[in-house]
């Protein structure tokens, strides 16, 4: 099934492991755990690289070594892990937009700018701490 918007897997991948951490307190967390089914161990291992890179997280090899929280949840936007991630943020519903398309007007409307609007204002607005309370409690939204 394709989705008409969409996350990179990537920052998918993040949000998840994000969250994961955030509910962890100061203990590592091994890779393993951090990993969403069906993702990739891979593919999490290159992101959470990334994200330590960033100083977003921290990694200790060995022993009881795995992943913590390299700041403050309360620090880490949403947006911050897809810019780490993906350079910039940019969503389109059209594959045609910004690649020469020829129309005078966009046949799908503003949709596309105000299906970007939500997720970057989402992203902007939402930090780790928000995503690893809605882990730790059930929600399904931060919104109250």
């Amino acid at each position: 099934m394709s989705l008409p918007v969409s996350i990179p897997e990537s920052v998918s991948l993040a949000v998840h492991a994000m969250a994961k951490l955030a509910t962890g307190g100061f203990e590592a967390v091994k890779l393993k755990d951090l990993l969403i089914k069906p993702g990739s161990a891979d593919h999490l291992s290159k992101v959470m690289q990334k994200l330590t890179r960033t100083g977003m997280v921290k990694s200790r090899k060995g022993r009881g070594g795995g992943f913590t929280l390299g700041v403050k949840a309360s620090d880490i936007r949403l947006m911050d892990i897809w810019i780490a991630l993906e350079g910039t943020f940019e969503t389109s519903l059209c594959p045609y937009m910004g690649n020469g398309c020829t129309l005078s007007v966009c046949l799908f409307g503003t949709i596309g700018s105000d299906a970007s609007q939500l997720i970057r204002e989402y992203f902007t607005d939402t930090t780790v701490e928000d995503i690893g309370k809605l882990l730790e409690n059930g929600q399904t939204s931060i919104v109250t």
